[in-house]
């Protein structure tokens, strides 16, 4: 077990139109924040949908800068999953936690974006990360983030979602070998591997990282249209909620289109620009 990589703190959608993208994501059922715009060397902005625990993030460029190089690559070919920031309780720990085992994590970057907050004004978001080597997470990309400045994202006014979500239930990465896949991505947590049906469980300390082979996602989601996602890299991911009654009633008055998956409901990639989301009731 890693003492400084304590799991999966949020996950990324990359977008090409931010407003038309929080816009989509209202129409799910979730409350959007107010759009971000992150230090002028970075080039990009966003929109946050705040978890209990984690969240997920609406991102797009805004300006082209060095730094946002990759993600206007990705954004040429495609939008939805590009990345996984993970939880750590010290940007630079975890980044000699991962360099004594031969993981050769990036210098430290620092970073912030204004907050409108609830009652008038606007504070600061600040974050430190480490990126890790593209070798080290095979067919994804991983940073630890460091929150400097907590209270300004977990926002208590923009927890509270129509559709009752309240964490992440999984992370979904689909790789050509499960099994050979997973070592890589166990030597960065440490806390083990399961196998489940067509792939592996990663236990990450938060929402575990599940693992997909060849047709396991297809498998998992017979109703469901995945025609928009990539052959391997980050797929989608899984939402808990508290009511599957009031997940389903967001979803029909937003006209969003969704499949019934057992007892969950699933919205294709093509309706959540290109990630695919599965709201997973308790």
């Amino acid at each position: 077990m890693r003492a400084h990589v304590l799991g999966i703190d949020h996950v990324i959608v990359l977008v090409r139109d931010l407003a038309a993208a929080a816009a989509d994501f209202a129409r799910l059922g979730f409350t959007i924040s107010p759009r971000g715009t992150h230090s002028a060397h970075m080039g990009t902005g966003n929109h946050t949908i705040m978890l209990e625990r984690d969240y997920f993030e609406l991102m797009g460029v805004v300006a082209e800068t060095e730094a946002n190089a990759r993600w206007r690559d990705l954004l040429a070919r495609r939008e939805g999953m590009s990345g996984v920031a993970l939880k750590t309780d010290g940007a630079a720990k975890a980044a000699a936690e991962m360099r004594a085992l031969g993981i050769a994590a990036a210098d430290l970057v620092h970073f912030s974006r204004p907050v409108p907050m609830p009652g008038g004004g606007s504070a600061e978001a600040a974050f430190d990360t480490t990126q890790f080597p593209p070798e080290a997470t095979p067919d994804a990309r991983m940073f630890c983030c460091q929150h400097l400045t907590p209270n300004t994202v977990w926002v208590p006014s923009l927890l509270r979602h129509a559709n009752t979500a309240y964490g992440l239930g999984e992370v979904l990465l689909a790789t050509a070998d499960p099994a050979a896949t997973a070592p890589a991505y166990d030597r960065i947590f440490d806390r083990g591997a399961t196998p489940v049906a067509g792939g592996v469980a990663v236990a990450t300390g938060t929402a575990p990282l599940v693992l997909l082979g060849p047709g396991a996602l297809a498998a998992r989601y017979p109703s469901s249209d995945l025609s928009d996602l990539p052959g391997t890299g980050l797929a989608g991911f899984v939402v808990r909620v508290r009511s599957r009654d009031a997940a389903r009633a967001a979803l029909s008055a937003g006209g969003v289109p969704f499949a019934e998956e057992g007892r969950s409901l699933v919205v294709a990639p093509a309706a959540a620009r290109g990630a695919l989301i599965e709201f997973r009731p308790d």
